[in-house]
């Protein structure tokens, strides 16, 4: 299962003070669409951002899952998350707003929220030098294709303050065109022979948020790094 559906309750700066006035629909128990599908991308980080703050060890076991199992399981975490303010991302009197995202790009806003929780894990991980081959036991769970993986493993290994610099710029907006651009020459050398590099901006961003996060966080045992 790649898709992934997540309702989540609002705490919307309308609802203060607000009372029932006749036959009036009380916001906080009504549904509204998201009045911007613009910056969905954008919002649903901030949501992950949100369930990483609030409900940081059960996040935590999705991306560091290695079955389906597990991170199924761990995935409930995402489904419920209340008392996020969302005045800046979705219209105001919003109670509950429902997002729908592919795993990888799940996967990858919820490593992002975590290197940005904590970046000093991060800013302190040193360039190692380039390896053969990347193999690590959290491929099979990503839903990407293994080449990205792979190729993600591989920067986040020599080039990790070009990820960090990255993940720094505003999802969509101009300085992130240019901090992928920055990033060419480490894509180049890290991407496999003979695979043509078929994904957008934020598919590599989030490949390389997890692979970033993985190095930090969850790093694969010194005798399998260089396998």
């Amino acid at each position: 299962m790649n898709g992934l559906a997540i309702a989540l309750v609002l705490l919307a700066s309308a609802q203060s003070g607000d009372t029932r006035v006749g036959s009036r629909l009380d916001p906080a128990t009504r549904k509204v669409a998201n009045a911007d599908t613009s910056g969905s991308d954008a919002t649903l980080y901030r949501f992950v951002e949100c369930a990483v703050a609030r409900r940081e060890v059960k996040v935590k076991a999705a991306i560091d899952a290695r079955n389906e199992a597990a991170y199924q399981k761990a995935l409930d975490s995402l489904s419920d998350v209340q008392r996020c303010a969302a005045s800046a991302y979705v219209a105001e009197d919003a109670s509950v707003l429902t997002v729908t995202s592919d795993r990888g790009t799940m996967r990858g806003f919820i490593g992002e929220a975590f290197v940005k929780k904590e970046p000093k894990r991060a800013a302190g991980l040193a360039p190692l030098p380039l390896q053969r081959t990347y193999v690590r036991d959290w491929y099979e769970i990503t839903g990407r294709a293994r080449p990205i993986d792979e190729m993600a493993t591989c920067v986040a290994d020599t080039n990790p303050g070009g990820i960090v610099a990255l993940l720094k710029t505003r999802i969509g907006s101009s300085d992130e065109k240019a901090a992928v651009s920055a990033l060419a020459p480490s894509l180049g050398q890290c991407l496999a022979t003979g695979y043509k590099l078929n994904t957008n901006r934020l598919g590599l961003r989030t490949a390389l948020a997890e692979a970033l996060y993985h190095r930090a966080f969850d790093p694969a045992p010194a005798a399998g790094a260089a396998q």
